[in-house]
């Protein structure tokens, strides 16, 4: 018997969005995230917190971009969204030995859980660069995904959630495209997954990115579950831990779950069921 898992309330899509460095921007980018019902994760460097910073260098434009500091007021922006670990320093991890990587891991972990009373879950990769040493360090202090800078286009979940690739940046050109093919997409718990920088907005003066992928989602607002990226993360591990079988105890095929949590799954029937934490669901 087929049968597709759905995500929370039955909702057929995943929405999520991923910015770095915890900017000034971040202010603006979070109360259009909270127009539209969209939810995120904001990866922090801990050292970083209060520093000037212009972006000329790259970009050839003056724009300020300083990195906010750590007081009431970042408690209060972040609220509702995921903080997660962006290491320490913002160093490139590749050039740095295991012991090194895992301190720039622990030092940020320590004090952003300290100062958000928060768990730290995961992350996302300081110029997107990393190698197998980042994934043992980040293994060993519990984190359970991060995030690449490589545009992956395509709606999948991933199956090694520490290389998780999004589906795309916010400043290319295909992104209201591929958000409107998003919603014509048959796969199972398809995520669309957007990332980038707050102040790249300004760098480009394109904030109307925002209103129009809001636009989109609308159309669709009954079927998105907006979620950050650790609460799809843990869904989708939870949901490898429910299965259909015949119990043979009682000779009637099941639904079992050693979830910790509720799982939604339609059948090939129609039906929509919902498999409770630690428990079965007689289906036959």
């Amino acid at each position: 018997m087929n049968y597709k898992f759905l995500f929370p309330a039955f909702k057929k899509y995943a929405v999520t969005f991923s910015y770095d460095d915890g900017v000034k921007q971040d202010i603006k980018l979070i109360s259009l995230l909270r127009k539209y019902g969209f939810r995120g994760t904001f990866n922090l460097n801990s050292s970083k917190g209060g520093s000037e910073k212009i972006r000329k260098d790259i970009y050839d434009k003056d724009v300020d971009c300083a990195i906010l500091p750590f007081n009431e007021d970042s408690l209060e922006l972040y609220k509702g969204m995921e903080v997660a670990s962006h290491t320490f320093t913002h160093p490139f991890m590749q050039y740095l030995s295991y012991e090194e990587q895992f301190e720039e891991y622990r030092k940020d972990i320590k004090f952003l859980e300290d100062f958000f009373k928060t768990k730290i879950h995961g992350g996302a990769y300081p110029f997107g660069t990393y190698n197998k040493d980042s994934l043992l360090a980040q293994q060993a202090l519990g984190l359970e995904y991060s995030r690449t800078t490589k545009s992956s286009y395509s709606f999948n979940r991933p199956y090694n959630f520490l290389t998780w690739n999004p589906t795309i940046h916010h400043n290319d050109p295909r992104i209201y495209e591929l958000f409107k093919k998003f919603f014509k997409c048959e796969d199972e718990l398809p995520v669309f997954y957007v990332w980038g920088h707050a102040y790249e907005f300004d760098l480009q003066h394109n904030w109307e990115i925002i209103d129009k992928l809001g636009e989109i989602a609308s159309k669709h607002s009954d079927e998105i579950w907006n979620a950050t990226n650790y609460e799809l993360c843990y869904y989708y591990k939870q949901t490898d831990l429910v299965y259909y079988y015949l119990d043979r105890r009682i000779q009637k095929r099941v639904f079992y779950s050693d979830a910790d949590i509720d799982i939604y799954l339609e059948t090939e029937n129609g039906d929509k069921i919902v498999v409770p934490k630690k428990g079965t669901v007689i289906y036959e």
